[in-house]
């Protein structure tokens, strides 16, 4: 077996925890991440600065994921709120409540894009 070597990044990506993180399937090549701050950054891996910041959420964001083709990030929140993003636009497309106050524990799109799912805590 071949011996691999690792290589640590620290970013300092929120003001507060870092509660989730997704890698681009697609890509590879960018991490979008989620925190106590109540922001969305999204990073080009390798870099130590934020491509982008998504504002929107009034809680801890505690889910993320992007869609196959990386051009929406749906995130779950702390008390249950969901939130779509279009990135090319870095606006709400839709955000969606079920009327309860329990964490948004994870999100992840479908492999063909179509829809997406939610754990709720």
């Amino acid at each position: 077996m071949t011996k691999r070597t690792f290589q640590f990044e620290p970013y300092v990506a929120h003001n507060g925890n870092i509660n989730c993180l997704r890698i681009g399937r697609k890509s590879g090549r960018v991490m979008v991440t989620g925190g106590q701050d109540h922001l969305v950054n999204m990073w080009a891996i390798g870099k130590s600065n934020v491509i982008m910041s998504l504002e929107g959420h009034e809680d801890s964001v505690e889910s993320v994921c992007f869609d196959t083709a990386e051009e929406l990030v749906v995130a779950g929140s702390s008390q249950g709120i969901i939130k779509l993003w279009d990135l090319d636009k870095q606006q709400v497309v839709r955000t969606l409540s079920g009327g309860h106050n329990k964490s948004c524990g994870s999100v992840d799109f479908h492999p063909f894009g179509e829809f997406f799912c939610v754990g709720i805590c």
